[in-house]
């Protein structure tokens, strides 16, 4: 069966980045991975976007909106860098860095400006492609 399977985000984040009465989704990371395909890669969500009505909440669209989400993202790039025609590409995403693009406080930065506030996650991603 040729095609793309997301297997998923897991939540790689300390501990003290994440709400208390969030749950880690359960993610399928087992098997003959052929690379890490990208490492380090910072990937920007619009705050206003992802924003829910509690943190758990927020956590969890941070990986799954249908738009922005790190999983959208990544299955995106990994769409456009590797051909499924007759092949099989799984994958699946490590969340590990988690911060804003409104950290910095110096008098020519962001904050001061009228820019957008962003989420930037930093993840790395896993392929897996067979025939």
């Amino acid at each position: 069966m040729a095609g793309i399977t997301n297997n998923g985000t897991v939540n790689n984040l300390p501990d003290y980045q994440k709400p208390s009465d969030y749950t880690d989704p359960t993610v399928v990371t087992t098997g003959a991975w052929l690379c890490k395909y990208r490492t380090d890669l910072e990937l920007s969500l619009l705050k206003v976007t992802i924003d829910e009505s509690d943190a758990a909440t927020t956590m969890a669209a941070i990986i799954s909106n249908a738009t922005i989400g790190i999983s959208k993202q990544a299955l995106d790039l990994v769409t456009a860098d590797f051909d499924v025609a007759g092949r099989t590409v799984v994958f699946y995403t490590k969340w590990k860095g988690f911060k804003t693009n409104m950290t910095a406080l110096g008098k020519a930065d962001p904050i001061l400006t009228d820019a957008v506030t962003n989420y930037v996650c930093t993840v790395d991603i896993f392929v897996r492609v067979s025939a």
